[in-house]
């Protein structure tokens, strides 16, 4: 029978559904990569998310607990400390909004599920400094949207829940229109993707044999009030063409409880884009319009106003016209830009001496993500405590960097997490570990390295995070890797078979028939004194040597290093200095 609420045995049911669902079609949600190389993995890292936390889940029910409160409170727990890649942790932050709108239930219906739906997206929009239309964040939103006016009436989750699913394929099916560089890529959005698909599992779940007292539970259930409202976007807040500017603020309620209906109604009318979830003491905003003012000043008008953030999102538009700069952002936004400097000498050093003074660079441990065994050695040659193993196809969890964070033994550490892709779990990682821990949003193991030859003893945990910092802005770097298939990134096409340079934005700054020709085509243009070539597990000796004598042949006089990285898939990581 189609069930009127859920308890936590039914919950899990759903879950595992989606998760099954998703198995099914991972290597489908894989394959949506924007960029032609070997390394799509958000379905994988969005798969491995959902199992951690159906397992706590399950855990959970295993104590004989059934309430959904705190089944929830397990499963959130898990994604948490599950979630790999930029998508994962996002579906992690979306699961998060569960136990919030539930909480104190045994239950939940229709309007406990959207208003979940509708917190989990705030959740994941704030986990992201530049929040980038065209994605994941936007299926949410919409689907959140869709599901809170959904269940206004609803008295059955089975057509709510079908009908949240077919929103997600709706928004899905848009991305491509918000977002450049899917456009010319002819692809969607690979993590709303993955989302649809999740959403679809369980939009189809079995009937589960209810529990002893669920029907009566059913019968005695009040409804819930809805008490967050997103709405979809629907035209350009600025009006001819323009975007406007995203607000977000927390409000607290002074003196009068807080009617977030009320609020959402009146945002409505001067903004778009609302997003509206707390309670009657403290709620989150969310809104697109062309006036950032008008919105603060009416929070000022219902309570107090506090951690107040506003984008530009024509800015933003701007970026996604260019296509790989918005695209990226999701992963490497969040750090302030150092000032350009200049790389210190070249050399590994050793490492630095411990020290249990607070603040002290000599009491900071490094952690560092590295894919290949070579490129591990260097590391920790270079300073580095503790090594996670992960890369291309291999994100390690949020759990797996906080564990090597508590390794170190230290209460201030730097994370290298040295791919774009795992930034985000870093970030959560770092989160997760009382101490202070700072993330340094390395792109790939080469700006990680120029960050450890950058360590000064005699810094601060703040001075040591700062050098690091611009080190890895001043690292000029590019990876050689293969094209899988046809494609076009920013206006320069390539064929499957074709080696390709791209930079640490994905972009391709040359085109080659091998290696060697990638090589010495993106070297044209370049002036250096050192190349550093960090060659992969598949470039045998005879390989390597001619890419040595290339890159001597590129730039005049320059010298050439080569290290034996061992990573998969990038077949050589090259750094200029």
């Amino acid at each position: 029978m189609s069930r009127k609420s859920w308890d936590g045995v039914e919950l899990m049911a759903a879950l595992r559904t989606g998760a099954e669902r998703l198995e099914a079609r991972v290597a489908e949600v894989n394959a949506l990569n924007v960029f032609p190389v070997p390394d799509g993995d958000t379905g994988t890292n969005m798969l491995a998310t959902l199992r951690a936390a159906v397992a706590e889940g399950e855990a959970a029910l295993a104590t004989g607990v059934t309430a959904i409160d705190v089944v929830s409170e397990a499963v959130a727990r898990g994604a948490l400390l599950g979630a790999r890649g930029n998508s994962g942790v996002l579906l992690s932050q979306i699961l998060r909004g569960l136990p919030q709108a539930v909480r104190g239930r045994r239950r939940a219906r229709a309007s406990e599920i959207a208003n979940a739906l509708s917190i989990g997206t705030l959740h994941a929009y704030a986990a992201v400094a530049t929040p980038v239309e065209g994605t994941i964040l936007t299926v949410a939103r919409e689907v959140a949207a869709a599901a809170m006016s959904d269940a206004e009436g609803a008295t059955e989750l089975r057509p709510f829940l079908r009908g949240v699913a077919a929103s997600a394929r709706r928004s899905v099916e848009k991305t491509p229109t918000l977002l450049a560089v899917l456009r010319e890529a002819g692809v969607v959005d690979s993590g709303g993707a993955g989302l649809q698909i999740i959403l679809e599992g369980i939009a189809d779940v079995p009937s589960v044999a209810p529990s002893a007292s669920s029907e009566d539970a059913e019968r005695s259930a009040a409804p819930s009030p809805v008490v967050a409202a997103p709405v979809a976007e629907q035209s350009a807040p600025g009006g001819d063409g323009a975007f406007g500017y995203e607000t977000v603020f927390i409000l607290r309620a002074n003196g009068s409880p807080l009617d977030l209906a009320v609020i959402r109604a009146d945002l409505e009318r001067i903004g778009e884009s609302v997003l509206v979830a707390g309670d009657e003491r403290v709620c989150k905003v969310h809104v697109h319009n062309a006036r950032p003012d008008e919105i603060l000043a009416y929070g000022f008008s219902v309570g107090d106003v506090g951690a107040v953030t506003i984008e530009n999102l024509d800015a933003q538009s701007a970026e996604r016209a260019t296509g790989h700069e918005a695209f990226a952002a999701l992963s490497s936004a969040g750090v302030p830009t150092a000032v350009s400097g200049v790389r210190g000498a070249h050399g590994l050093q050793g490492s630095p001496t411990s020290s249990t003074r607070a603040g002290s660079a000599r009491g900071v441990a490094i952690v560092s993500v590295a894919a290949g065994a070579g490129l591990a050695a260097i590391m920790t040659s270079a300073g580095a405590a503790e090594i996670v193993h992960g890369g291309q196809t291999e994100n390690p969890s949020a759990a797996e960097i906080a564990d090597a964070i508590r390794r170190t033994g230290s209460d201030t550490v730097v994370v290298l997490p040295n791919n774009s892709n795992i930034v985000l779990a870093a970030r959560q990682a770092a989160a997760l570990v009382k101490g202070n821990i700072i993330v340094i949003p390395t792109r790939n193991a080469a700006e990680g390295i120029a960050a450890l030859l950058a360590w000064d003893p005699s810094l601060t945990i703040d001075g040591v995070a700062a050098k690091f910092e611009l080190a890895r802005n001043a690292a000029r770097t590019f990876r050689i890797v293969e094209a899988v298939r046809n494609a076009t990134v920013r206006g320069v096409p390539v064929t499957a078979g074709e080696t390709m340079a791209l930079d640490p934005v994905d972009g391709i700054i040359a085109t080659g028939p091998d290696d060697v020709a990638a090589l010495t085509r993106a070297l044209a243009n370049e002036s250096a004194e050192l190349i550093t070539l960090y060659v992969g597990a598949d470039v045998d000796e005879a390989a390597a040597e001619r890419l040595v004598a290339a890159a001597r042949g590129a730039i005049a006089g320059v010298e050439v290093e080569l290290q034996r990285g061992g990573q998969p898939i990038e077949r050589v990581l090259v750094s200029l200095e």
